[in-house]
């Protein structure tokens, strides 16, 4: 499991170093080539800071290689201070998701990304809609910010997506072969411990009406959150478990926007 934290104010650097050290390396790690040119990403996150974009989550990933601790992959997610919430979709706000690493595992990468604070769901716009963006280890921290204000321009396309799969209401079938495609994404074929009917279960009445936009919500929050009751084969009694990696967590969210995008085209 990975550490991380969430909080609706501005993390500090206490709190970012608490959870992420890597985020405050001062060297690459020492297996390195040379050629690597290494960003502190706390630089890059003054530098966000300066722009107003301020972090309210942090996470790292886990290795179990010696003294390797410090210098593995973290993401950062960005909120502009003055960007409010989205309120007709529900207290959505667009962000910026920063990956990085300093062994190599990662380089700095930027992606859009939603958060709905009702369920603390953390989306991730796919490539196909808004590309995510590489920053080369040049050694100037700027360049993220001029790539962080590409990815800005293109939140408007994100907010008429979800307007799209809101406007969408889908039939039971369409529901069903969404949430089948949906479970698949998560386990390989047999390995489900769930059925696509849960994959879509509603945990709030405000998600209940049967459009793509809160089936879409229902299974990013089931699959990526866990938590769903379920019977293992000897009839014990269990919940899914949660993706916490990084990588697997952004690689889900997105394919499950991907799915969204693609049912809308097939259904509309």
């Amino acid at each position: 499991m990975n550490n991380v934290l969430r909080t609706q104010q501005p993390l500090t650097n206490d709190q970012l170093r608490q959870i992420a050290p890597s985020v405050f390396a001062t060297q690459p790690w020492h297996q390195m080539s040379e050629k690597y040119a290494f960003i502190p990403t706390i630089d890059v996150v003054e530098k966000m800071r300066a722009e107003g974009f301020e972090p309210v989550e942090v996470q790292q990933s886990r290795t179990r290689i010696a003294g390797k601790g410090d210098f593995t992959k973290h993401l950062v997610r960005f909120r502009q201070g003055d960007q409010p919430a989205i309120r007709s979709l529900g207290q959505v706000y667009p962000e910026l998701l920063l990956t990085n690493s300093h062994d190599g595992a990662s380089a700095f990468k930027l992606h859009s990304g939603l958060f709905r604070l009702v369920c603390t769901n953390g989306m991730v716009v796919a490539d196909g809609l808004v590309n995510h963006v590489n920053v080369r280890h040049t050694g100037d921290p700027g360049d993220v910010i001029d790539v962080a204000y590409e990815v800005v321009e293109q939140f408007p396309k994100v907010l008429e997506s979800v307007e799209k799969f809101q406007a969408l209401r889908l039939t039971a079938p369409q529901e069903n072969a969404f949430a089948t495609a949906a479970l698949q994404l998560r386990y390989d074929e047999g390995e489900a411990p769930i059925t696509p009917a849960q994959v879509v279960t509603r945990r709030r009445t405000a998600d209940m009406e049967p459009t793509l936009w809160n089936a879409f919500n229902s299974a990013q929050e089931n699959l990526v959150q866990g938590g769903t009751r379920y019977r293992s084969e000897n009839g014990r009694r269990s919940r899914t478990r949660a993706v916490s990696g990084i990588s697997e967590n952004t690689r889900l969210n997105k394919a499950l926007w991907t799915l969204a995008e693609e049912m809308h085209r097939l259904a509309q």
